[in-house]
């Protein structure tokens, strides 16, 4: 694997922004500029009134400021974390876009492996003629379930449909002993597809999580929305 930036330079500073703030985009019409004039307007005006009530009672605003303070160094330190987290995934192993799409199909399985691997799961190749849909298996310890996944190497013309993900369901449970599925690929897939991987509870990788997750560097949870103590409890 090429050596790379360590960061990319285009992520050095992603981790001081908010997830919610991240999401934010500019208004699309004129209304939208309208309330968005008249929130930075209430916000402004509720800013002067509290500076003030914070001068004439100092007793009260020096603890919450403190309390406010504390608060803040927490969310910085726990951000950091996470960020030097992200940093020592990257060096373990990551690939951007473009070398994924270059990768020959069993490169490509591999690869899932690999990422697999670097975010805790002990993840095996397992992709061969008769393989029933299971191309990469392994048990993870934290959600304490074994994942089979399936990875699609398709070009930009062709999408996963939904029968490639049914037979991932299929297979999971009677053939993998696998309670977690997950479909990889390097293109998008299907509605029906979607619709159907939604109805079993399974999950998805398309092209733009796949660049979060290889090339960015997040984890596996991050990227498919997985909270391991929730996954815990509700099994």
């Amino acid at each position: 694997m090429r050596e790379r930036p360590e960061p990319y330079d285009e992520d050095r500073h992603r981790w001081l922004v908010p997830g919610w703030a991240a999401r934010l985009s500019p208004p699309r019409s004129a209304n939208g500029w309208a309330c968005a004039v008249l929130g930075g307007v209430a916000v402004a005006v509720l800013a002067i009134v509290s500076a003030r009530l914070a001068v004439e009672h100092w007793y009260v605003s020096l603890p919450v400021l403190a309390v406010l303070w504390w608060a803040a160094d927490r969310w910085c330190r726990a951000r950091w974390a996470a960020e030097q987290a992200r940093r020592a995934r990257l060096a373990d192993r990551s690939w951007t876009i473009g070398e994924l799409d270059a990768m020959s199909w069993l490169d490509f399985e591999f690869a899932v492996r690999d990422l697999m691997r670097r975010d805790g799961v002990a993840a095996e190749h397992v992709g061969k003629p008769g393989d029933f849909s299971g191309d990469v298996v392994g048990f993870d310890p934290v959600l304490g379930e074994t994942w089979m996944v399936q990875a699609k190497h398709y070009g930009p013309k062709t999408k996963v449909g939904s029968q490639d993900v049914q037979r991932v369901a299929g297979a999971a449970r009677p053939v993998y002993q696998a309670g977690l599925t997950l479909v990889v690929t390097t293109n998008v897939y299907t509605k029906p597809a979607r619709d159907f991987a939604a109805m079993a509870g399974m999950h998805l990788i398309d092209r733009a999580s796949l660049t979060d997750w290889a090339a960015r560097g997040l984890h596996l949870y991050d990227v498919l929305g997985i909270a391991p103590q929730n996954h815990r409890r509700a099994a």
